[in-house]
């Protein structure tokens, strides 16, 4: 029998393994949406699973204005992608397939902005900002040296600001060990 077979090692695996489907912020209500479908837990039940989560450092939440977004850590992806294998291809299948559905919702209520401008000098101002249907969630001003590390840098924000949002929020939050 599978290490994850059932019961709430099954459903915490889902909830990974959702969350990592995204590829993006997502919401607690967008993780439950997809693991209703999928397995029909409630809510109360996922709610309580996923706090145990983020109590191991599976899963980091962080507050926004209208929900609560819900990313994966080192820790749990590293678990993800041991026991991905352990669900069923067929609900692998559907879970990824009812994250790309949802991943265009997602994208509607959260967006990323970059804004470069030169400076006498030859350095750049960079605003940097990750916005939410109703404003800003998080935002970082910053001088950089020259155009191409203005470039650079604005580049890999609109490629990857969930995960630099949720690396900075690790780092300002501290590591227990």
């Amino acid at each position: 029998m599978a290490f994850f077979s059932d019961g709430d090692n099954r459903v915490k695996l889902y909830i990974l393994y959702i969350i990592k489907s995204f590829r993006t912020a997502v919401t607690r209500e967008q993780v439950f949406t997809v693991l209703t479908e999928v397995d029909g837990t409630d809510y109360f039940t996922m709610c309580g699973l996923a706090a145990e989560l983020e109590r191991e450092q599976y899963l980091l939440s962080v507050p926004s204005k209208l929900s609560q977004l819900v990313y994966l850590t080192e820790k749990g992806i590293t678990l993800s992608e041991t026991f991905d294998r352990e669900i069923p291809k067929s609900v692998r299948d559907e879970i990824t397939g009812l994250a790309d559905e949802k991943r265009a919702e997602v994208r509607r209520q959260n967006s990323v902005s970059a804004d470069a401008e030169p400076r006498p000098d030859g350095s750049w101002d960079l605003s940097l900002a990750l916005i939410e249907k109703e404003g800003v969630v998080f935002e970082m001003k910053l001088r950089m040296p020259d155009a191409p590390s203005a470039a650079n840098a604005e580049r890999n924000w609109l490629n990857g600001a969930d995960g630099i949002y949720m690396n900075v929020l690790e780092s300002l939050n501290g590591k227990e060990e």
